[in-house]
Order: C-alpha cells, then structure tokens, then sequence
C-alpha cells in the first residue's frame, strides 16, 4: 500500500513539472482565447458580403520564451486558397497593455497547413522571420473576458502602391475574434477592406 502511494505521488511531481509555468496569467489568458479554430460561417451565411473563411491559430515554440503563434487564414470551400500565414509574439508591455508582433515567414508555402502538426515549425528559425514593422496590435483587457486591440495610427504601412497605411481592430472574447482590416490611402480614405464593418469568427474548436 505503501508503495502504491508513493508511486503515486511521484507519479503527480513528474506530471507537473511537464505542465506549464504560467508566469503572467492575463496574457496566457489573452492568447488562450485566441488560440483555437474559427470560422465565420454564421456571417458569411447572412451576409453575401462576406466569404466564409477559416482562421487556425495554434502555439509554436513553447520552450522559447513568451507565446508565438502561428496564424493562417484561408478559403473554407478551397482550403488550398490561403490568404494570410503569420507568427504572432504576443509579450506584455506595461501593467495594462499586451503587444502582438507580427512576422512574415520567407518561404511560407513550405508551411502551409502547418497547423496539422506543429512539429514543422521546430526546423523554422527567427531568422527565417521577417518582422512586419510598425504593425504591432496593442491591446487592453476590457472585462475579465475580453481584449479589445488595434495598431497605432498610420505606423502600419503596406507594400501595395495605392495603399499608404493598414489598420487592425480585434475584439476578443470567449469562443469570439472579431477583426477588421483596414487599407486607407495618403489623404485617409478607406481604399482597402470591408466597408460594413469587421469579420466575425467563432470558434469552432481548441487547439
């Protein structure tokens, strides 16, 4: 008997010195939520505006420090159409404030789909990371359970010529990410992006 509940407790110790530290519980929090499967199927359904598109977020690189994310969105009917692949570093930046830095990946087709198995990111290195400059979201942690985000004015700027700057506004809620995405040109006008307002996803399941 006695051997049996020390087994146990060693048992217990080796299980969680496996399991994660959480060392800032609101930014594991906030990357929690948006960690996840997503679709805006609901959307696209009562408004032929917008296609039905899927988003996978899914952790990478867990022993290194802070959270990384890999995020791609594509063309739920085409799921060979992909329309975004980036790693996110998701950090605190003040007692208030979280930051998410954006970084495009040089050979990215190798890497699409990544989110079946994230073990192909073990071989992908920062180097082969091209951090998108002055696209940083910022965000505030509005209720216990939602995150509201957005760029700095005008810092995010695009490499298509009638495009000056890019806007990103996220909400983030339980099991909901709403974004929009923003292209206006030198004189302000919106040029690029929805009109009527942001792409809704829900979750359709964890990752």
């Amino acid at each position: 008997m006695k051997h049996l509940l020390l087994l146990g407790l060693v048992l217990v110790f080796v299980s969680s010195c496996k399991s994660e530290i959480i060392k800032d519980t609101e930014l594991h929090n906030l990357v929690t939520l948006l960690v996840g499967e997503f679709s805006n199927l609901e959307q696209s359904k009562n408004d032929s505006s917008f296609s039905h598109l899927k988003m996978v977020n899914t952790r990478i690189w867990k022993s290194k420090q802070g959270y990384w994310v890999y995020s791609e969105l594509f063309d739920a009917k085409k799921t060979d159409v992909i329309y975004g692949q980036r790693i996110l570093n998701y950090e605190r930046v003040d007692s208030s404030t979280f930051k998410s830095t954006s970084y495009t990946i040089s050979n990215a087709q190798d890497y699409r789909m990544g989110w079946k198995n994230e073990s192909i990111f073990d071989t992908l290195t920062v180097d082969n990371l091209i951090m998108r400059d002055g696209c940083q979201v910022y965000f505030k942690k509005s209720t216990s359970t939602i995150y509201t985000g957005k760029t700095r004015k005008k810092s995010c700027s695009s490499s298509i010529d009638y495009i000056d700057y890019i806007t990103a506004d996220f909400v983030v809620s339980r099991d909901k990410i709403s974004l929009w995405n923003r292209g206006y040109s030198k004189k302000g006008k919106q040029v690029w992006g929805k009109i009527r307002g942001p792409h809704k996803y829900k979750r359709t399941s964890k990752k």
